[in-house]
């Protein structure tokens, strides 16, 4: 089997201490893989799996309707022939024979589920006999387990039949070309069947199924003209006995198979001991969220766990991957936007994918937006304003301000020195379609369709917030002050534009044009990112979330992508290519996505609404609101379909176990809770929902994790400590000490401190009366800093140089908030505020 780097730096784990931790962790954490587990009784849509194999089941059916391989790369076997019907077709069939009974048809009805991100069981009770399968999956080895249980419920002894086929024509990598030429060939001893493929395109590859429990029966290789593995077991049991197949299926070269089965008989058990310990390493013990909230604790938990989980081997490593079973290639912007709540608690992780993604980068130095297996070579896209998704136009924005939010929680300049060069080249490539009304044009519609280039206000906020991480990474490396300065005016110059040329005051909201000039009058959610980003002012913010409520907002599920849905009448204006809109209420035609959620919620925090946040985040976006929601089920998911017309579409969710619904609802928890991360700064802005007393979590400060607790009521802090020692500051310094705790207590400040300032913060201490802060920038950045104190402020001071009342804002709220507005005069400006 071939190997290069299996398993990335953020799963390097001792086997023996995961499978320590396995028995540990109910006892340090009291969550375990039962605790985890959701059982479920409703029809649902499924997809889970491990490093080398995942599966896709629609209504709770048994049988899945796809099996995914991504070794030696990404062969599928699904027999579906378009997206819209994908849950019509099966990759198996299975009969159960009771005695001189009729052939019964089985797994092709709903049954009742117990869920795990990395595993699923299937529950079917019947009078005669109890049916149950589980899906569990390998660590190392490239195979997944499918256990089969058949219970006799009968009060007489009687023989149980059962029969299994699986069909095992695969289609090939994107081509998606179906290979039904195979040669087929058993083992000597009948437990192993092997099909290999000759084609180039599958890489020769071989998939087999071999046997570890119940014997099957001896049955010839059958002719049937499509490759098919076909079982049969029977025995004879008695009231309460069990028929037990174990079969492992999995995928390898062609010449790797029978050492790979040899291994997997004896060792399948703790193949997938190994697998589920890592998850659970990564969900429960190598961060910490808690907030006493069981519902919101176990929602934190299974993120976690899917983001462990959601990782497929591809070309000798073990990546990310938005879902365990519909995706086989490497999805940049998917990555980058889920690592945006990583950064916060897994550096490595974020390191790694960053690093990932610039080692497939062009010799242009331009990013990847995809990295996959096609028609006989590994291929990669590389991002541009001509790809076919809106979300890939902004690829490289996107990964810019990873590097940049990396930078801030880590520190690590000697990484980010080595990506700068993609990041220099990406922002050129990005801003090729910067127009010369200083607004971002694209061609889709606000996702991966149409075709009408236009200015479009997702862009263009999200290039705004881009240049402006470009120029704090470029300012900490001490590189291209010219371009630095450039960009300052190019970001403040657009953000005029985009008030100015897309703030529609009769919508008030911001707004798209078509190529022609003509108004889109279509509400989009991604708009509300402004918000986020602090790009509006205070009345415009307001009417932006007011208009996002009135028009999108459905209170049970969130936001509507897109107000009206009816995208799939205008092909003519979007050159849309067939159905790809959806129909109403579905995909982008109105579906109702993570990420929209994720905006919303984002800005009603950026705009102080907090409470409400928590609320909407608690009931739309956690694992039980989702559950609890109209056809809900437990998984983050990808969209709902927002047809509140037909009860029985209302809320069915699309792509379940997505990363992306994993990571945004982290971090819009993470960010509800106060961390507060803006151009050139980490600090804390503590809250607690109403109810809840407490919460502590990991967060990466200068590139260690240290534990933060919050206590106390109010809106302002009433002291902050670092492993007791008090200090005075809520944002983070550069200069951070080694600590491990840092405790926030809210409450009426005893003494002033440090609420927020945009640049860079290297000290900040508090002596004799008198707080002293020094921050870093360059030559001209308009600062703005905030420090709320028990007493109004007698003097502040810049450099020496007292400061007029022109230039501060003192309200008295509770207590005293001055506010300072400047421009640095130096890289390295110093005030002294004195009381």
């Amino acid at each position: 089997m071939e190997k290069k780097q299996l398993i990335p730096i953020y799963w390097l784990k001792s086997n023996l201490l995961l499978i320590i931790f396995f028995v540990f962790s109910q006892a340090i954490f009291g969550v375990d893989s039962d605790d985890l587990a959701v059982t479920f009784d409703k029809p649902a849509e499924i997809e889970v799996g491990g490093p080398y194999a995942g599966v896709e089941f629609h209504h709770s059916y048994m049988i899945p309707q796809r099996i995914g391989f991504f070794y030696p790369v990404a062969n599928t076997i699904d027999f579906s022939t378009d997206n819209w019907t994908r849950d019509t077709s099966f990759v198996a069939e299975w009969f159960l024979k009771i005695g001189n009974g009729p052939r019964e048809s089985l797994g092709r009805e709903p049954a009742k589920i117990k869920l795990t991100p990395y595993s699923v069981e299937f529950f079917d009770n019947k009078p005669q006999y109890d049916f149950n399968v589980t899906y569990r999956f390998c660590y190392e080895k490239p195979a997944m387990v499918v256990t089969y249980e058949i219970v006799n419920r009968l009060k007489k002894n009687e023989v149980f039949e059962f029969d299994t086929r699986l069909f095992t024509s695969i289609r090939t990598s994107h081509s998606y070309r179906r290979e039904d030429h195979a040669i087929i060939r058993n083992d000597s001893d009948g437990m192993t069947v092997y099909t290999n493929y000759p084609g180039g395109d599958t890489r020769f590859a071989q998939v087999f199924v071999t046997n570890a429990g119940e014997r099957p029966l001896a049955i010839p290789l059958e002719k049937t003209g499509k490759p098919n593995t076909h079982f049969v077991y029977r025995r004879e049991l008695q009231p309460g006995d069990v028929l037990r197949v174990i079969q492992i299926i999995g995928s390898a070269n062609e010449n790797e198979g029978p050492s790979i089965v040899d291994y997997l008989k004896e060792n399948y058990e703790q193949e997938i001991a190994k697998y589920e310990s890592s998850v659970l390493e990564e969900a429960i013990k190598a961060s910490r969220f808690q907030t006493g909230d069981k519902q919101i604790d176990h929602s934190v938990v299974w993120a976690k766990a899917v983001m462990a989980a959601n990782a497929h081997y591809m070309n000798g490593e073990i990546v990310p991957i938005p879902c365990p079973g519909t995706y086989n290639l490497f999805f940049t912007y998917d990555i980058v936007v889920s690592d945006r709540a990583a950064v916060k608690f897994d550096l490595n992780r974020v390191k790694y994918n960053l690093d990932y993604i610039i080692r497939h980068a062009n010799r242009y130095n331009i990013i990847p937006h995809a990295y996959y297996w096609k028609d006989f070579a590994f291929r990669a896209e590389y991002s541009g304003h001509n790809n076919w998704n809106t979300e890939f136009d902004a690829t490289i924005l996107w990964f810019i301000q990873l590097a940049a939010s990396y930078l801030r929680y880590s520190g690590d300049t000697e990484f980010i020195e080595k990506a700068y060069p993609f990041i220099s080249a990406g922002l050129d490539q990005a801003l090729s379609t910067k127009e010369d009304d200083n607004l971002m044009w694209s061609y889709r519609a606000g996702g991966d369709i149409g075709h009408n280039y236009g200015p479009r206000t997702h862009l263009t906020v999200v290039a705004i917030k881009s240049l402006r991480d470009y120029n704090y990474i470029a300012t900490v490396l001490g590189k291209d002050p010219e371009r630095v300065s450039g960009y300052a005016a190019l970001a403040d110059a657009m953000q005029v534009a985009l008030v100015e040329k897309l703030w529609n005051a009769d919508m008030a909201y911001l707004i798209n044009y078509y190529n022609d000039g003509s108004l889109d009058e279509h509400y989009y959610t991604n708009s509300l990112l402004a918000a986020r980003y602090g790009l509006l002012d205070v009345e415009k913010r307001n009417q932006l979330i007011k208009s996002a409520q009135d028009k999108l907002l459905d209170e049970n599920l969130g936001l509507y992508c897109v107000f009206p849905m009816d995208l799939e009448q205008m092909g003519d204006v979007w050159k849309f290519i067939g159905s790809e809109a959806g129909p109403k209420y579905y995909y982008a035609n109105g579906g109702i996505w993570a990420p929209g959620n994720a905006y919303y919620a984002l800005a009603l925090i950026a705009n102080g609404e907090r409470q409400l946040a928590a609320e909407f985040i608690n009931r739309t976006m956690s694992l039980s609101g989702i559950m609890n929601g109209p056809n809900g089920q437990p998984a983050y998911y990808e969209y709902r379909t927002g047809n509140k017309e037909d009860p029985n579409e209302y809320g069915i969710i699309r792509k379940p176990q997505i990363l992306w619904g994993a990571t945004w609802y982290l971090d819009c928890l993470y960010n509800m809770y106060g961390v507060m991360e803006n151009d050139w700064n980490v600090g804390l802005d503590p809250f607690l929902p109403d109810g809840q007393e407490k919460c502590r979590f990991t967060l990466c400060v200068n590139g260690q994790p240290l534990v933060v607790n919050i206590e106390g009521s109010g809106e302002t802090i009433q002291s902050i400590k670092y492993d007791g020692q008090a200090v005075h500051s809520a944002i983070f310094p550069v200069d951070m000490p080694a600590v491990k705790e840092v405790e926030f207590i809210l409450g009426v400040s005893k003494e002033p401190y440090l609420k927020s300032t945009n640049a860079i913060l290297h000290r900040c201490e508090y002596e004799k009366k008198q707080l002293s802060i020094s921050l870093g920038g360059y030559v001209s950045l308009k600062n703005e800093t905030v420090v709320i104190s028990p007493h109004k402020p007698t003097s502040v001071s810049l450099n020496d140089r007292t400061l007029s009342d022109g230039w501060i804002t003192v309200k008295e709220e509770t207590g005293y908030k001055t506010t300072i507005h400047f421009k640095h005069d130096t890289s390295n400006d110093k005030f002294v505020i004195k009381f």
